[in-house]
């Protein structure tokens, strides 16, 4: 029994050091890093977005865009929209607001605006913009507001409304709004053109122009327009209509002087 634990015991030494001799464990030979490596340079952070924020002041010796905005072909027949309920505060009848174009082909209630313009005159629309409803319809038409303020919606008829606004960027309103019920206001947080209409009397609709600048303005009955004090440059001026689209051109205005603009809208 000794010699067989005698000879298991020779046998595990002499592996052990074959195992050594094989490289089996770590070399203390090896020699240890004499520095860390480099760490790698930190990305450096993305730079802030523009908040493209339009800059008020004085404008000096500026200059105006002027035009019209006419209808692409015959000038089509106004139409009255037939009503159908609540005719005691209602009427039978009411004007079809939506395309009105004059007997010289001018297209009324067009909005024109600068859309890339960063400094200019001051703002000139209200920080509270009211639309009322009288007879069922709203009054005005289109109303401009500027970013940051808000807008207010009166009932001055003896039945019910109900306010309803169709909105991408800005809180939305569907409330009913009752004979003498105080006015339903929201904010108006970022630019947008707002349809309103009411969910009772659909032929009922409005819209609100919610602009960070004041080079915006709606054209005559006769499809006119003026854009005043505007800074020597070159801008992007757009046409919008609710009917007929968009159309856009490239405007150069020259201090002190005048720059035509005709627009062209086409069913």
């Amino acid at each position: 029994m000794m010699k067989s634990v005698t000879l298991l015991l020779s046998a595990v030494a002499a592996l052990a050091l074959l195992a050594v001799a094989c490289g089996g464990g770590e070399s203390s030979s090896s020699p240890a890093p004499t520095s860390a490596p480099a760490a790698a340079p930190a990305a450096a952070p993305a730079a802030a977005p523009s908040s493209g924020a339009y800059a008020a002041g004085a404008v000096s010796n500026g200059g105006t865009i002027a035009g019209t905005v006419s209808f692409d072909g015959a000038a089509p027949a106004s139409e009255d929209i037939v009503i159908d309920k609540d005719n005691e505060v209602c009427g039978d009848t009411k004007p079809n607001d939506k395309l009105v174009v004059s007997s010289g082909g001018g297209i009324q209630n067009a909005v024109v605006s600068i859309t890339d313009i960063t400094s200019g005159k001051a703002m000139t629309f209200a920080a509270n913009t009211r639309l009322d409803q009288t007879k069922c319809v709203y009054a005005p038409h289109i109303v401009f507001a500027q970013v940051g303020g808000s807008l207010e919606v009166a009932n001055g008829d003896t039945l019910m409304h109900n306010v309803h606004s169709f909105t991408f960027d800005n809180p939305s309103i569907n409330r009913a709004q009752p004979q003498g019920s105080d006015p339903i206001t929201t904010e108006l947080e970022l630019p947008e053109i707002i349809e309103i209409g009411c969910d009772i009397h659909s032929w009922m609709t409005a819209w609100v122009v919610v602009a960070e600048h004041p080079y915006h303005v709606v054209t005559a009955a006769d499809g006119s327009f003026t854009l005043s004090d505007v800074p020597a440059g070159t801008y992007d001026v757009e046409v919008w209509h609710e009917k007929l689209g968009k159309s856009s051109q490239s405007v150069t205005v020259t201090a002190g002087a005048t720059a035509d603009v005709s627009f062209s809208l086409a069913q």
